[in-house]
C-alpha cells in the first residue's frame, strides 16, 4: 500500500507529539526510546548507511557512525520510517546501501525517506523557525542537524521558498 506524504506527516506529528518534542533539533533518543529501540553506531563499510533490526522483542538501529551526524540522523529518521510504516524486508532485516534505489523495495524506500523529512524537519516547526530566521541556510541546517540537501529538499517540497523569500 503506498503510503501518502500525509500519513507520515500524521505518524512524524504523533510520534514528536508523544515525546514531547516541540522544537528543532528533533531530538532521535527520545524517539528511540518511546518506540523500544537502542541505537547503535558501527563502523559499517562506508556504502552501508545503517539497518533496523525488529525481532523476538529486540529493536535495534545500527547506524554508520563514520559518516557525518547529518547522515547518521537522516539515516536513523529513515529507519524509523521503515518501521512505523510496516515495512517487511529480509527477515525484518532492512539494510541501507547505494543500491537500495534499484531493488524492488523502491516505494518503502520513499516512503522512509518521506517520513525521516517529516520526523527531523517537521513543517511546523520550520514555518515558525523560518518566521524568525529566515531563509537562512547555515542557521536552519545548524538548527535542524541535517544536511543542506536535505533542508533544500524539504523547502522545495513544502513550497517555503516562495512563502518566505
Amino acid at each position: 500500500m503506498k503510503m501518502s506524504a500525509s500519513g507520515n506527516r500524521e505518524k512524524a506529528q504523533s510520534l514528536l507529539k508523544a515525546s514531547l518534542i516541540t522544537k528543532a533539533p528533533v531530538d532521535l533518543n527520545k524517539i528511540a526510546k518511546l518506540l523500544g529501540f537502542m541505537i547503535i553506531p558501527y563502523p559499517f563499510p562506508d556504502k552501508r548507511k545503517g539497518m533496523v533490526f525488529v525481532e523476538s522483542g529486540v529493536r535495534a538501529i545500527g547506524v554508520n557512525e563514520n559518516h557525518p551526524l547529518t547522515l547518521q540522523r537522516y539515516t536513523i529518521g529513515h529507519e524509523f520510517g521503515h518501521f512505523v510504516n510496516g515495512h517487511q524486508h529480509e527477515d525484518n532485516l532492512f539494510i541501507e546501501d547505494e543500491s537500495r534505489y534499484y531493488n524492488h523495495h523502491f516505494q518503502q524506500e520513499r516512503e522512509a525517506d518521506t517520513f525521516a523529512a517529516e520526523l527531523l524537519i517537521p513543517a511546523d516547526f520550520l514555518k515558525s523557525d523560518l518566521l524568525t530566521i529566515g531563509l537562512d541556510m547555515e542557521k536552519l541546517i545548524k538548527l535542524y542537524q541535517v544536511s543542506e540537501l536535505a533542508m533544500h529538499i524539504r523547502l522545495k517540497t513544502l513550497r517555503f521558498y516562495e512563502k518566505y523569500q
